[in-house]
């Protein structure tokens, strides 16, 4: 009878872990805009294109890390805060990158490098 709580309290990280996992999944259809930014002569040069295109293809690796955090603190009996971390850590990522281009926009314009 004891059993019966443990398992359906593990139902929602379970399902937490699929939803995160596919959020990374998603996300790495980001990868091929993040290569495409350097066809242009030069734009390797670009710091900022170089930092956003590293920061936009790291969609996978934010998932499974919050995966992993999420369940180690499962793990040590935590399963509420356990939920927090895997939803926390993309919702985070997104923020900063829908930031980034806000910020970019506002700043720069049409261009994103914020050249003339």
């Amino acid at each position: 009878m004891s059993e019966t709580p443990k398992r359906l309290s593990l139902i929602w990280p379970s399902l937490a872990t699929i939803a995160v996992l596919g959020f990374g999944f998603v996300s790495m259809g980001l990868w091929l805009p993040a290569l495409m930014m350097f066809d242009a002569p030069g734009s390797t040069e670009n710091q900022a294109l170089v930092a956003f295109a590293l920061y936009s293809s790291a969609g996978p690796v934010v998932a499974i890390l919050a995966v992993i955090i999420g369940w180690v603190r499962v793990i040590m009996k935590q399963r509420g805060s356990g939920l927090k971390w895997m939803l926390v850590i993309p919702l985070l990522w997104i923020a900063g990158l829908v930031g980034w281009l806000v910020f970019a926009t506002a700043v720069c314009g049409d261009t994103f490098d914020c050249s003339a």
